[in-house]
């Protein structure tokens, strides 16, 4: 416990605002580059606008803003639920406290030379990296295979008209393959030329923060899908690229 002039302060201020600080920031990482910073930086500008109504005396104006703000965070819970979700599906332990990443890129250079051989020949698949997020219940609508991830494996498993080829392939942890023909959960797009495939893609990365590949059977293309978005068709050296720095964050 210390003294700053009349104020006392002891360890419980402190961790109170380290606590605070520590919100504010993963607050704020979380929602940087989604919908829901625009609505931050308007609910900004409305506290803003409130703290001026209050010291210029404008009482109407700050009656309308106390009214606004009883409802304003309902609104932003209805409006951004799925930015919200996709947050807190991100907030773990295990996000707090990482360990250092083992050595992927072998599993890299093997996931996306697999995801070209297939884009050229026109083989559709979803490989979908798992991260801090389990996906359990995905897990038991497939497959479980546990088996260490190779070319011939997925190549195999995604070979049209074998059993397994139409679902998605769920790499775990360990860097095996976990599953396989596993359902995914379609995002719902407004832009409605991405077929079901990209959908699941899409999807399941709303959802958790897991990172997946989509190959393109109709277009040959590769693209990944992150954090709800769908990047556009890649080269191998750029698929390997956000994959080395996806999965060693």
């Amino acid at each position: 416990m210390f003294t700053l002039g009349q104020l006392t302060v002891g360890w419980r201020d402190l961790l109170d605002i380290f606590m605070v600080a520590v919100l504010c920031y993963y607050g704020i990482r979380f929602v940087r580059g989604t919908r829901a910073m625009a609505a931050l930086n308007g609910l900004l500008a409305l506290l803003a606008l409130y703290a001026a109504a209050q010291f210029l005396g404008l009482f109407t104006l700050v009656w309308l803003l106390q009214n606004v703000f009883s409802y304003i965070f309902l609104v932003i819970v209805i409006l951004f639920h799925q930015d919200i979700r996709q947050a807190l599906a991100h907030m773990n332990f295990r996000m707090l406290f990482r360990r250092k990443k083992d050595d992927r890129s072998s599993l890299i250079k093997t996931l996306s030379s697999t995801a070209f051989w297939l884009a050229s020949r026109r083989i559709g698949a979803i490989i979908v990296i798992a991260r801090s997020v389990e996906l359990g219940d995905i897990l038991e609508k497939g497959v479980k295979i546990d088996a260490v991830v190779t070319q011939d494996l997925l190549t195999t498993i995604f070979f049209p008209n074998t059993a397994l080829h139409d679902g998605a392939v769920i790499i775990g942890d360990s860097d095996r393959v976990v599953a396989a023909g596993c359902v995914l959960p379609l995002a719902n797009l407004a832009r409605q030329h991405f077929g079901t495939r990209h959908r699941a893609a899409i999807g399941i990365t709303e959802v958790s923060d897991a990172i997946s590949i989509a190959v393109s059977e109709e277009r040959g293309e590769v693209t990944l899908a992150q954090d709800g978005h769908l990047s556009n068709p890649l080269t191998q050296e750029r698929l390997e690229r956000i994959l080395t720095n996806a999965l060693s964050q």
